[in-house]
Order: structure tokens, then sequence, then C-alpha cells
């Protein structure tokens, strides 16, 4: 493999149309709408459009957030002030891209209840690459800000309540060299945390329409059955998302967890290989839409207040 850390042309995560031939064809579901709960209705009310377009901007300032850059840094420096604003504990942990250091974020914030907890975790990749090299511009506006975003958003709004069970938020470092920060992560995990993981949402390309309707893929492996059927009724119920689920995972942060059979997802905008300015100086702000994060983040965010007050 090239070593990213002195590599002009890098390994990149593109997903592509040629990554997806002879695998097994997605599934369309139909959208059904099941009971709205208020307490949760009123949680999902306080996702904030405005808030994430500020997330969103922030992260997607910098020319580049490769890996190995200062701006990668600065940018989790921000991420890692806004989590400690919020109560989470904060935690920094270097990881290994080639022959350079970069860096994970762990934000965790431990739940109320006195027996044996879960952990529900909701993670994103903060990294970006231009596929032409590390000395041009990669905004990665939409891979990955959107869900970089993401995820401080939900953050703030889980912060407002207490949760029986323990939440863990991830910023990855070196996803676009090869998922190396998740893959490190998910390595060094012991046996009883595995234990407790009860839920694995992850962000990737959430704020970008290629299709005439808003719609959400959800990507999952053969552990992730029973969470894919959750935000698939999520979906139904507190959004207007068209949703297509697959079992085939590749090419972002899930993978590694995926790989240990623990229940995670992707979840990203749909027909995502028809936005063609992935890993170019195009990937810009003006091509994300938060209406559509908005919609993707009601989902997540239903599911993982489920998994965090489950008994």
């Amino acid at each position: 493999m090239t070593d990213p850390s002195t590599a002009e042309h890098e390994l990149t995560c593109r997903r592509s149309s040629a990554a997806r031939l002879g695998r097994t064809p997605v599934e369309h579901h139909p959208r059904v709408q099941g009971a709205r709960d208020p307490g949760l209705a009123e949680l999902l009310g306080l996702l904030s459009r405005e808030r994430y377009r500020r997330f969103l901007t922030t992260i997607a300032a910098p020319a580049t957030r490769h890996s190995l850059s200062s701006e990668f840094g600065e940018v989790m420096s921000f991420a890692a002030t806004d989590f400690d604003a919020l109560g989470y504990t904060v935690t920094r942990v270097p990881i290994t891209v080639g022959s350079g250091r970069s860096e994970n974020l762990l934000a965790h914030r431990t739940g109320t209840g006195a027996d044996r907890r879960k952990l529900v975790v909701a993670t994103a990749h903060l990294d970006s690459v231009n596929q032409e090299g590390r000395s041009l511009p990669a905004p990665g506006a939409d891979d990955n800000a959107s869900g970089s975003a993401g995820v401080l958003e939900l953050g703030t709004v889980l912060a407002t309540r207490s949760w029986p069970n323990d939440l863990l938020l991830i910023l990855f470092g070196g996803e676009e060299q090869g998922l190396l920060g998740s893959t490190e992560f998910v390595d060094g995990l012991d046996s009883e945390t595995r234990s407790r993981i009860s839920a694995v949402i992850n962000m990737d390309m959430i704020g970008r329409q290629n299709t005439p309707r808003p719609g959400v893929m959800i990507e999952g492996g053969q552990s992730s059955g029973n969470l894919i059927a959750d935000l698939v009724a999520a979906a139904g119920t507190w959004t207007e998302l068209d949703v297509t689920t697959s079992l085939d995972p590749f090419a972002s942060d899930h993978v590694p967890f995926i790989d240990a059979e623990l229940p995670a997802v992707l979840t990203i905008e749909a027909n995502d290989r028809a936005n063609v300015y992935v890993h170019t100086a195009g990937d810009v702000l003006d091509t994300v839409d938060p209406v559509l994060a908005a919609e993707i983040l009601t989902m997540n965010l239903a599911v993982l207040a489920d998994h965090l007050q489950a008994p």
C-alpha cells in the first residue's frame, strides 16, 4: 500500500459503481408510519438546521482536512471544545497513518443506570482528501463535513437529557487512507466493551440530494438486522425519506465494526455514486442540503434515543 504520509496520490474510500458490480442489490422499502411518542417528538424538535449549518460551515472552512494536516487538528480541537462544553468526557487518541500520526476524537457520556449499561455509538470521519493529491484543496463538505457536523448536532441534542445507557460519539481520522481510525478503535476494544455495544450508527455523506425525492441508504451486515429495521421504522414514522437498504458493507467506518460482528450501520445519502464532487475541490458547501441532512439526523436520533433509554 502507498504510504499516505508521503504520497501525492493516495488510497481513498470512494464508493464507485465498479465496486458494486456483482454485489447484492439494494432493497427498497415502503414508507410505514408508526405511532409517535410525544416525548421523542419533543426531543426530535430540538434538532436545529441553523446550528447544523454552523457546524458544517466551520468544519468545511479549511482548505483541507487531510488526516496528516494541521487543519485536521484545528478542526478536531474545535469539536473537542464543543463536546467538552456540553459535559462530555473528551479523549483524543493518536492513530497511525502511514509513517505519520493522526487522531480519533471520543466524547463519552456515562448513563444513569445502576446495572450493566449498554453502549450506544454515533460516528463519522472528520478527514477529507483530494484524490489528485495532498497539495490540492479538499473542502470535503459532503464527504464528510456533513456527517461530522451531524455527530456534533446529535451530541448537542442528546446532552439535553440524562439517559440510562452510555453514549459514545466518535470522529475518526484516517478514513480516506483505508478506514485506519475506525480499525484501530475496534481492534482496541476489550471483550466487556464489545459485549455492551447495542448500536453503532455511522454517518458518511448525508447532505447531497442525488434523487428526485430526499432519500437515504442504510447499509449493514449480518449483525445489523435489528438496527436496520429500527432505522427503517424510524424513517417511516418521523421523516419523508425514501429508504433503501443493503447488506454489502464497504468503504466507510461501519465496516470494522461489522467485521467484528457488532451491530453497526452506515447512513448515507441515496444514490451517493451520483455525487461527482467527492474527493475533489468541488465538494463545497453549496452542494450540501441541510434539509436532507436534517431528515437523516431525525431518523438517526430517534433510534439512538430508543437504544439509550432501553433497559
